[in-house]
């Protein structure tokens, strides 16, 4: 079971090219029939692919970044989070807004997307911050921290324009808001705060075992053995 689950896990990357490529072709085929909210949803759907490869593979090491800035790991690999929750987190995102994207779409759930990208944005902003303070020393000299850029270059642009598109269309109404927030908290709970706390474990076999172990971004302010 162990090794099935390592399997799903290493698909990741996969998931993210294919998810990439079918949402890129069904934007463009479906370009003239799109709203310009809807055409920018996909956008941010799309970016979310970019995001999460940026993170992990290009140049990598969100998680060990993540577990080392905010609580100190000593096993940042796999201490706190993990390669199971993190997975599980990305994937389950994926999969959940996909459906609601490319068949049920709505203003409100735009506005999901639109929101999580910002939260995205002041997160990394965040994890930039405190990572500049903790490795100035060893050369860091910009709050980059892995997905910066698809936040800031792509998030953040997105996802202003389609807030303004929303609500200057008047397309998000009384309920469609509450409809939009509900559903944010909901994720963050269920898709988000279960997993990441629900699979802490110092001894996981699921790991983030690719070297550099910190990846590409961190490797050169790291000594740390």
């Amino acid at each position: 079971m162990q090794k099935f689950i390592q399997r799903l896990l290493l698909s990741h990357f996969y998931v993210d090219i294919i998810l990439f490529i079918f949402s890129s072709c069904l934007l463009l085929i479906q370009w003239d029939s799109l709203s310009i909210d809807h055409r920018l949803a996909y956008g941010l759907y799309i970016t979310m692919c970019l995001h999460q490869l940026e993170e992990y593979r290009f140049p990598g090491g969100f998680v060990w970044g993540f577990n080392k800035m905010l609580f100190n790991s000593d096993q940042p690999d796999r201490y706190p989070g993990n390669r199971l929750s993190a997975v599980f987190v990305d994937i389950f995102a994926m999969f959940l807004a996909g459906p609601f994207l490319y068949w049920h779409y709505t203003p409100a759930m735009a506005m999901c997307f639109a929101l999580f990208a910002i939260i995205e944005v002041l997160g990394h902003f965040m994890f930039g911050i405190l990572a500049l303070r903790r490795y100035h020393t060893q050369g860091k000299e910009t709050i980059y921290f892995p997905g910066s850029f698809t936040s800031w270059i792509f998030f953040a642009p997105l996802s202003i324009v389609l807030i303004h598109e929303l609500v200057s269309t008047s397309l998000m109404v009384a309920n469609q808001w509450w409809w939009a927030i509900g559903c944010l908290i909901a994720y963050f709970i269920i898709g988000f705060a279960w997993p990441t706390f629900g699979f802490i474990n110092r001894d996981t076999p699921y790991i983030y075992d690719e070297e550099p172990r910190e990846g590409f971004y961190f490797k050169k302010f790291t000594n740390e053995k």
